[in-house]
């Protein structure tokens, strides 16, 4: 019974960790701003995006005349906002390529890629610290990314085609009437089932391929499937409101601006569930450096006390190796003796030679071991005390890989030098 309290309260406090992680880093990257970014490159590429599908599809219209229909229907979802019948007939007329086609398809596609491109800058937001790739290669991601989703959408938009051909066979129809109320919506349901595979795959997708830190394939399907559902609720909450005062109103802009609210909602879900996967990806490095930073005993406002409720009691990154328990009156280390480790107090409290105390929550020995020098006193435990020490690679890690807490280290370098 001990064992699974242990485990439930590891597990929530891991969950609480990561939750606060993911929302300060997604703060203080600004991904507010960045959703609306993406959400103004929805509005440039959506039209050309729209045209490069059509465009691939075209010569599938021409095999099998029946998908036009099916995707006159498909594209319902939006008819409100723009009208795709017209385009799609002159793409289907057009019988060769001039001069001024190829320019206009050339403007078509650099258009597309201010969508993708905003995505990859966002993103690169969330895995600068970590990721190496260069601006170059970015660029050419940006076009890959285009055209594999032109392809995903098409394949997509075929598949669902034929599945809806598999629907009107004797069989079905029968169940059709049998249940009309299941199945009254079926090639609507069809149409939203295959917008939403669109936006799972592409999600995993860009997952898996733009942090540039290779994440494991089944953290970025889980949080794609998160992403997806969690837009997909979003969706279904905003469509069951009642709008119809609002529309009467505006008339078609309302249309659009619904639908802008949709994409900012989706790129803020989207955006969180990529910090999310930053976060767990490079857990106990952000879990090290935040345990470093956190505020002293005397604490300023209800963030203080949030973080040390939830850092105080480190355990993932806990192990029986790095554990130091040390009875009252014991010595941690001596004056004089080499700094090759840092100690984090867990539990208890500590009292150095200068009648300086050392309380829980708190670093000793950071000093020294930065600039490689002796212990300055000598440790001794007040109260029962448990430790989770880290070896000077360890340390410098947190250093190195934390601006934050490299700062905090110079701060007590600077306090040290001073007295």
């Amino acid at each position: 019974m001990k064992n699974a309290q242990a485990y439930c309260k590891k597990i929530f406090s891991r969950f609480g960790q990561m939750l606060y992680l993911t929302i300060s880093n997604f703060t203080k990257n600004a991904m507010w701003e960045s959703a609306s970014a993406c959400a103004f490159g929805f509005i440039f590429s959506f039209i050309p995006i729209t045209l490069i599908i059509f465009t691939v599809l075209a010569g599938v219209l021409k095999v099998a005349p029946n998908i036009y229909s099916f995707i006159i229907s498909f594209t319902q979802e939006f008819e409100d906002i723009v009208n795709i019948r017209p385009m799609l007939d002159n793409l289907l007329q057009m019988k060769s390529i001039g001069v001024f086609n190829f320019f206009l398809a050339v403007w078509v596609i650099w258009m597309a890629r201010k969508l993708f491109n905003s995505i990859i800058l966002s993103m690169n937001k969330v895995f600068r610290s970590v990721s190496k790739r260069k601006s170059w290669f970015n660029q050419i991601l940006t076009f890959i990314i285009e055209f594999s989703l032109t392809l995903i959408v098409a394949v997509v938009i075929i598949l669902a085609f034929a599945f809806s051909q598999i629907l009107e066979q004797p069989f079905f129809q029968t169940l059709f009437e049998r249940f009309p109320v299941i199945f009254s919506e079926s090639s609507h349901n069809i149409g939203v089932l295959s917008i939403y595979f669109v936006l799972f795959v592409s999600t995993t997708i860009a997952y898996r391929i733009i942090p540039g830190t290779k994440p494991m394939y089944r953290r970025c399907f889980f949080y794609a499937a998160l992403s997806t559902l969690s837009f997909f609720v979003v969706s279904f909450f905003i469509n069951g409101l009642n709008l119809t005062r609002y529309s009467s109103v505006y008339g078609t802009v309302s249309s659009l601006v619904i639908l802008m609210l949709k994409v900012y909602l989706f790129f803020i879900i989207f955006l969180f569930c990529a910090q999310m996967i930053y976060v767990s990806q490079f857990f106990d490095a952000l879990l090290r450096s935040e345990i470093y930073l956190l505020p002293d005993s005397e604490l300023k406002g209800p963030d203080d006390y949030l973080r040390r409720l939830l850092f105080i009691n480190p355990t993932e990154i806990q192990t029986e190796q790095n554990t130091v328990k040390l009875k009252a009156g014991k010595v941690l280390f001596r004056a004089e003796e080499r700094a090759c480790r840092v100690y984090f107090v867990k539990q208890g409290e500590l009292e150095l030679s200068t009648a300086e105390h050392i309380t829980q929550g708190s670093f000793v020995g950071d000093v020294q071991c930065i600039l490689n020098q002796n212990y300055q006193n000598t440790a001794r435990a007040v109260t029962d005390c448990e430790l989770i020490s880290f070896s000077e690679e360890e340390f410098m890690q947190i250093v190195e890989k934390s601006h934050h807490a490299a700062r905090k280290a110079l701060s007590k370098i600077s306090a040290a030098e001073a007295l």
